[in-house]
């Protein structure tokens, strides 16, 4: 379809770095196609306190039949605690913006993010590279 969104390979145009920042403590760190992944120590909290993910990535520049997207209207941020089950929904209506920090992560929990564009019309792209991290 001419409104969908492409991705130059599906995967790596628009989800090119996800790292994951944890509010207290450390995080290991890991690799998945695609997508890097790097543990940060900072921050200080008590009890309570939860992990945060700051995702970013590479706008999409083009359309399924290789025009050029002049109608990107945002983005969807799609996780879960389930690879391939995405239970939030963070929408992102600014064309500009290529980086979110997803909070009140639960920490000691795996997440699963994928992000996908969304054009004017409200077609939305495959989803990106999936890319997970374990907060502590």
């Amino acid at each position: 379809m001419r409104n969908q969104i492409y991705f130059i390979g599906k995967l790596v145009s628009l989800f090119l770095l996800t790292s994951v920042l944890l509010a207290c403590g450390g995080g290991g760190g890991g690799t998945s196609s695609n997508t890097t992944y790097t543990g940060n120590g900072g921050g200080t909290g008590s009890g309570g306190s939860t992990g945060v993910a700051t995702l970013s990535w590479q706008p999409p520049t083009q359309n399924t039949d290789g025009s050029a997207l002049t109608d990107l209207a945002g983005y969807n941020i799609y996780y879960g605690t389930t690879p391939g089950t995405y239970t939030k929904t963070i929408p992102l209506n600014t064309v500009g913006l290529t980086t979110y920090v997803v909070e009140n992560l639960s920490n000691t929990t795996t997440y699963y993010f994928v992000i996908t564009a969304v054009n004017s019309a409200g077609v939305e792209s495959q989803y990106s590279a999936v890319g997970s991290k374990t907060t502590s």
